[in-house]
């Protein structure tokens, strides 16, 4: 059984050579890593030259964003199960592969996911990832992407991710599926540098989430959500309209 890994990077020269020493340390034999770069400015691209008999494919050229370097990668991925990697993640110890496989090999699941761990900033060390149910899923996201193994099969049959979404593009593609299944492994996947896309746009990364939910009408708790919003902003309209009209008597 084979684990592919897919990495996207754009300008990620200070942190993909660490990226890429975390999988070729991996004790587990089956192994495949695909690297997309999206024509860097800086060395990334002479680095990963250097590391071009131990990457699988590699490619650089211009792209749309993270939906769309994966959506090529995809296209190049041999094994069974893939996992998706930022530039600035690496993989928790040597022997997470070696510790999964014995997990994928039995599962069933669409995808199965660990946990994360952040590295550096003041998030430094907290864990994310825990045991989830498809109901809560729906509401939120509860799968960190850097700690989840894909089915490739099950990808496959939901098409391509959307390239309109920068963030919350895995979490769109998921809610396709409506007899979803996964499970969780308790055990650390990842280091992920806190200076990520998600991490730093909080605000979009809300936004995506809830677009995702209403593209794929999984949750009518955020239809009664934009209900209360927009009821609220409109009473609050009306107030000030009325004070506005009684001072100006």
């Amino acid at each position: 059984m084979k684990i592919s890994v897919v990495v996207a990077v754009f300008n990620g020269e200070k942190t993909i050579r660490s990226c890429i020493d975390s999988f070729l340390k991996q004790t587990y034999s089956e192994k495949e890593l695909i690297v997309f770069d999206g024509h860097s400015t800086d060395s990334t691209r002479s680095i990963l030259q250097q590391y071009d008999k131990e990457i699988s494919y590699w490619k650089s050229e211009k792209d749309s964003g993270i939906a769309d370097a994966w959506n090529k990668a995809l296209k190049h991925v041999t094994g069974e199960w893939v996992i998706f990697l930022g530039a600035d993640d690496q993989f928790y110890s040597v022997d997470v592969f070696e510790r999964m496989a014995a997990v994928l090999k039995e599962s069933v699941a669409d995808f199965v996911f660990g946990q994360i761990v952040f590295d550096g900033g003041e998030y430094e060390g907290i864990r994310i990832g825990k045991e989830t149910t498809l109901a809560e899923l729906k509401r939120k996201m509860t799968f960190p992407h850097t700690a989840t193994f894909n089915r490739v099969e099950f990808l496959q049959e939901l098409g391509d991710f959307d390239e309109s979404f920068k963030i919350a593009i895995d979490y769109e593609l998921v809610l396709r599926k409506k007899d979803l299944t996964f499970s969780f492994y308790n055990m650390p996947i990842a280091l992920m540098g806190c200076e990520g896309v998600s991490s730093r746009l909080v605000k979009e990364t809300f936004k995506e989430f809830r677009r995702a939910q209403l593209k794929n009408k999984t949750d009518y708790k955020v239809l009664i959500y934009y209900w209360y919003i927009a009821n609220r902003v409109k009473k609050k309209l009306v107030d000030l309209l009325q004070s506005t009209k009684r001072l100006l008597l």
